[in-house]
């Protein structure tokens, strides 16, 4: 469970182009969330007019992740990616709760990380955060429930 493997990435065009126009988001320092949970037997209607259900739109773990760093707020190339990989870290170590969460929930769950400080941060500052946030994310999806399917793929 404290692996962070490709299957678990947010790599779809169209599943991140879905995530970003239709996601609900919250602000929890230093990081925006998007995020936009689904029941778990609905995924495949995400791809219905497709004949062949892509690879990288198959659910093997709860969730699928992004994380982001601006290039207006942090400058340099090696600082956004340190703090990407510190966050990475973060989430690798943390997300066991955020998972149990969602498989009672019988949820899949499609989650954007967007780092918005201006300057890098310690691993530990990053990881209390992240802590935060992901429990901040399971109030929310809680308390709003999870999005239908039909009215997604609608337009």
């Amino acid at each position: 469970m404290y692996t962070f493997k490709k299957n678990e990435r947010l790599g779809n065009f169209r599943l991140r182009s879905l995530l970003f126009s239709k996601g609900r988001h919250f602000f929890q320092h230093p990081f925006r969330i998007v995020y936009l949970c689904l029941p778990g037997k609905d995924i495949p209607e995400i791809f219905k007019h497709q004949q062949v259900f892509p690879q990288s739109g198959v659910f093997h773990y709860p969730a699928k992740c992004l994380i982001g760093v601006s290039g207006r707020q942090v400058k340099k190339a090696v600082s956004r990616n340190r703090i990407k990989r510190l966050v990475k870290e973060a989430y690798r170590k943390n997300k066991s709760q955020f998972y149990s969460f969602l498989e009672e929930k019988d949820a899949k769950c499609l989650l954007a990380f967007m780092f918005t400080a201006n300057k890098e941060m310690e691993y530990d500052d990053i990881e209390r955060s992240l802590i935060r946030s992901l429990q901040k994310l399971r109030q929310e999806i809680g308390s709003n429930g999870l999005d239908n399917v039909q009215t997604l793929t609608q337009n």
